[in-house]
């Protein structure tokens, strides 16, 4: 399925309406352009120099060319002298220190015959919509763009933009726009995968489907390990055209992933720059991450969730806030058909099979309709006839409109891609082509052949490779999308995003059933197992009833710490993913609390219901009816605890070695809650950090511990004495209170820092 190119530009230089000029109706190579009256094209602008420049057209290339004009030629914002002229690309002769708009605008019509630039003339019209809404006079039909996204109003001569409150912003010449804005002569605005241009009264409109282009322009990714610097992309340049499957292979330490994860947004190069369509990636990223898709190689799906159900959560999350259900719906029944798992709809995640899984991932992807994929190890774990066929639906995904770029060791299905992009050891740039053109450049019969001589000697192939880029002119001129500094803030509503994470962390809780037993059912037996140590004396006698409730308080810990110690970092790579997609961090912190809290409810009602049943309780309470304080307290202890394991969680990036941290987070709570030892001094500083420290004093409040008879061993006998009170057990309402308030402040501060934490689970780990 060849694309065409298209030779068609269009030219606004300060005529009521463009000038749409076909390059090959001239019949020649080249085409000049300039203020003089023999050139092909003539402009009229005074920017423009007598003889400006020429176009050449090489083969479905165009090439600009400047020829020493006094004003210069600038693509994408920055001056050039020869340079790829790609379907999309914006060139503009004019004053741009000075920011002149009466000089001229050349874009090249998208590669697409399906496609065009529209024209809508606002000269009769007071206002025009732009949004996703057919109603709107100017309908982006793409899943990123909200409803009603913007707005254009006329007030007599003058025209004024406004962001509609839109979920994905709309940017101005780059910048996000906030409250209205006047417009002015070849104003360039960008909405996910649209461009507009205001000029005359008139805005030209037209959307990207037909792929991105990405140019990679002297990448570099260094890293320092052990006091030593070490680059492991170093100085990578190349150009991938709009519309192509493109696979980065090499051999490990080749830098291949981080490549792809410097080109796609996912982590920052040290040096150079990535450039999407023209744009700068990591100064516009908010303007561009949702044409943007990435699978990690680590499949992004929910096992506890069945298909449908991880995809409409996903969606909820990822597609601006005013699609109708019916709408969300159908966009998750049609990425499900195009990653060819229908009938698959109701079937849990684990029990899919590991393509499947795969397909999955991409499918959550394609949600948002990103017109830019990228795929790390793809096929890693699939026997090879899985491997064909997911490499056969990411081709024809490029059929449908998408550049693909993926990551993959495997060379069994290579000859599928347009380009393969082959890294050497060090992160060297050894080959950049066609299944064909790297065979007759490696001169080998199999591409498996490569995978040693590019990590064995990759500096003499990267020389080689620079020097034949070199020869052919083939080298990617330094093109810069503008000055595209200004960052916006995503406005998916955070209290829907909390409701939407609640609702599905519920959801894979209930599913995952044998785990929500275990975690239920401990609380009554550790209930249980206390009671077995009981004496009769509890309630009445200090001593017993002191261990009886520090063995409660450790449970309610042990309880809320286990709940939750887990459940960030088991789910991490899902986070990062959707953390860079829009979602806030407070409500999903907000999210894991409030489920998490209401476990923590029914846990200790279990566990304080079964310990005063089988254990006892005091006769009366401080503030509430005895058995509620005692609830209360154990209901603070655990959801203390558990907001903590949602810290220590967010700490780690593997799930049993966050396990393994329990029990130590266990020992202080034992050691310094004021029952094993006397506190003083530095262990009583100690103790404010300890949950269980104030756990015991409401426990002791509320049994009102320095009332109850203290019985000490004195020559072989139990003898009563008189003992002097303990700060730690005041009996007043006032102290209970404090101690539960301090209890809820860990919760607070726990939260607070758990964001702090995750804030950086965007960098590369």
């Amino acid at each position: 399925m060849e694309k065409q190119p298209s030779f068609h530009i269009y030219i606004f230089d300060g005529a009521e309406l463009p000038q749409k000029v076909d390059l090959k109706s001239f019949h020649r190579p080249f085409v000049s352009f300039g203020r003089g009256q023999d050139n092909d094209i003539v402009l009229k602008s005074k920017y423009v120099s007598k003889h400006h420049g020429r176009l050449h057209l090489v083969e479905d290339q165009i090439v600009i060319e400047d020829t020493n004009s006094s004003n210069g030629t600038f693509l994408n914002g920055i001056k050039v002298r020869e340079s790829i002229f790609r379907s999309g690309d914006i060139l503009r002769i004019d004053d741009m220190q000075q920011g002149k708009r009466d000089g001229v605008l050349i874009i090249r019509d998208v590669q697409d015959s399906m496609l065009s630039w529209q024209c809508i003339d606002m000269s009769k019209l007071n206002a025009i919509r732009i949004g996703r809404e057919k109603s709107c006079e100017i309908c982006l039909p793409h899943m990123g763009v909200s409803k009603y996204h913007a707005v254009i109003s006329r007030s007599g001569n003058q025209y004024q933009l406004e962001d509609c409150h839109s979920t994905n912003g709309t940017f101005l010449n780059g910048h996000p726009v906030r409250g209205k804005v006047t417009l002015g002569e070849k104003d360039i605005l960008m909405i996910t995968n649209s461009k507009l241009i205001f000029t005359n009264g008139r805005i030209y409109f037209c959307s990207y489907r037909s792929g991105i282009g990405v140019d990679a322009l002297h990448v570099v990714k260094t890293v320092k390990n052990q006091g030593k610097t070490f680059n492991i992309c170093n100085d990578v340049t190349l150009s991938i055209e709009p519309g192509e499957l493109v696979a980065i292979i090499g051999g490990s330490g080749a830098g291949k992933t981080t490549f792809m994860n410097a080109i796609s947004g996912y982590s920052q190069p040290t040096g150079g720059r990535v450039l999407i369509n023209g744009e700068e990636l990591y100064e516009t990223y908010d303007a561009l991450k949702n044409i943007i898709g990435y699978v990690p190689q680590q499949d992004i799906v929910y096992d506890n969730l069945t298909l449908f159900s991880m995809l409409e959560y996903a969606a909820k999350l990822r597609l601006p806030d005013d699609t109708t259900q019916q709408e969300r719906q159908a966009r998750v029944q049609q990425v499900i058909d195009t990653v060819e798992l229908t009938g698959k709809e109701q079937t849990m995640i684990r029990r899919l099979s590991g393509g499947q899984k795969k397909r999955a991932s991409i499918a959550v992807e394609l949600l948002s309709d990103p017109n830019l994929f990228f795929l790390d190890e793809p096929a890693s774990g699939l026997d090879p006839g899985t491997e064909r066929n997911l490499m056969q639906t990411l081709k024809n995904m490029t059929y449908s409109g998408k550049t693909v770029i993926l990551v993959t060791h495997s060379t069994l299905n290579l000859q599928v891609c347009d380009k393969i992009i082959f890294m050497g050891r060090g992160g060297n740039l050894c080959f950049f082509g066609s299944d064909r053109e790297a065979k007759q450049f490696f001169q080998v019969d199999n591409l498996v052949d490569v995978y040693n001589m590019i990590t064995e000697e990759p500096e003499k192939w990267r020389r080689k490779y620079d020097e034949m880029v070199r020869r052919n002119g083939e080298q990617p001129s330094g093109r810069n999308g503008g000055d595209f500094g200004g960052k916006t803030r995503n406005k998916h509503s955070s209290f829907r995003q909390m409701g939407v994470l609640s609702s599905r962390y519920f959801h894979l809780m209930i599913n995952d059933r044998q785990r929500l037993m275990m975690l239920m059912l401990q609380a009554p037996i550790l209930a249980f197992l206390i009671s077995l140590v009981k004496d009769g004396n509890q309630f009445e006698y200090y001593g017993t009833t002191k261990s009886l409730l520090f063995a409660l308080s450790c449970s309610a810990f042990w309880v809320g710490i286990l709940n939750a110690i887990q459940e960030v970092c088991k789910e991490r790579n899902i986070l990062r993913r959707e953390y860079m997609t829009g979602l806030h961090l407070g409500p999903y912190i907000l999210s894991k609390f409030l489920i998490l809290g209401g476990m923590c409810l029914v846990q200790s009602f279990l566990l304080s219901g079964v310990f005063a049943l089988l254990v006892g309780m005091p006769e009366e309470g401080l503030l509430f009816p005895a058995y509620l304080e005692l609830f209360l307290t154990t209901f603070l202890t655990a959801f203390s605890a558990a907001a903590m394991g949602i810290f220590a969680s967010s700490l780690f990036k593997n799930p049993d070695r966050a396990m393994t941290v329990a029990p130590i987070l266990l020992m202080p709570q034992i050691l310094f809650s004021g029952l094993l030892f006397e506190l003083s001094g530095a262990t009583k500083i100690i103790s404010w950090f300890a949950i269980c420290r104030w756990s015991m004093e409401a426990y002791g409040s509320s049994a009102n511990l320095n009332d109850l008879t203290y019985i000490v061993e004195m020559n072989g006998k139990e003898t009563e004495v008189v003992r002097e009170a303990e700060e730690f057990f005041e009996y007043t309402k006032g102290h209970l209170g404090k101690d539960w308030l301090l209890m809820l402040a860990f919760v607070l501060v726990f939260g607070i820092l758990s964001g702090i934490v995750l804030r950086n689970i965007k960098k590369k780990e």
